[in-house]
């Protein structure tokens, strides 16, 4: 009997426990208490808050509305563009003025005439401008030259005075000087403005009855072997 009696306890403790385990099970349980007050509905099933779920639905809200506005900024700049093809078309392939374009209506008449073409084998020799044109070197200080159809290296005279020129221009030497090079070399052409001050700017010239020849008043023609050794010696300029 008392065998029986502590095998009844035993069952009774075991039972218990397997009670209390079951209660404890069904309280942690979404069927089973909440640990925290939901009747307001703040708390959807799942144990997620409602308040969540509306902060997530705000931030997608949010980026759909910058991303509409950044599509709106993009199209608003691409139509402030201007349009490469509608400037290309409203600029002419040549932009050169055409002949008559000048003042007045009428072309230039194109320099021409007899220039002085020094050469120690000819001193007198001359060239027909603007059919040819007398090249002139650097390599003495005669600087001889030849009658050439094509560019010169070192000097070119398209003229030698006024007279070569159209009416009212001004027959002018310059220096060629290249950035890297230095000084390569002279170009004696026609120009309506005034040539420029001496020595990288010379006006050509030709002797006449007075001190002043062809030159402006106040001014002298001499003989450029004196006074501008950098071009033939047959040449004046105005000083």
């Amino acid at each position: 009997m008392m065998s029986d009696a502590r095998f009844n306890s035993s069952c009774v403790r075991v039972v218990g426990l397997v009670v209390g385990l079951a209660l404890l099970a069904c309280s942690a349980s979404p069927g089973g208490g909440l640990p925290f007050d939901a009747s307001d509905g703040s708390i959807e099933f799942g144990g997620r808050p409602r308040d969540a779920r509306a902060h997530d639905a705000a931030t997608s809200t949010d980026a759909t509305t910058r991303d509409a506005a950044a599509a709106d900024a993009a199209a608003a700049d691409a139509a402030a563009a201007p349009d490469a093809a509608a400037i290309d078309a409203g600029i002419p392939e040549d932009a050169t003025p055409a002949p008559g374009d000048a003042p007045g209506g009428e072309e230039p008449d194109p320099p021409g005439g007899i220039v002085s073409c020094f050469s120690d084998f000819n001193p007198t020799a001359t060239c027909a401008v603007p059919t040819t044109h007398c090249c002139f070197t650097n390599y003495n200080a005669q600087h001889a030259g030849s009658c050439e159809t094509a560019s010169c290296g070192w000097g070119t005279i398209d003229c030698d005075g006024p007279e070569d020129c159209a009416s009212g221009q001004h027959c002018c030497a310059h220096v060629v000087i290249d950035p890297q090079d230095g000084i390569t070399g002279y170009r004696l052409s026609c120009q309506a403005s005034a040539c420029g001050a001496a020595p990288a700017h010379r006006e050509l010239c030709h002797p006449g009855a007075s001190g002043s020849g062809t030159c402006g008043r106040g001014s002298s023609c001499v003989s450029a072997a004196e006074n501008a050794f950098d071009l033939p010696r047959t040449l004046s300029v105005c000083e």
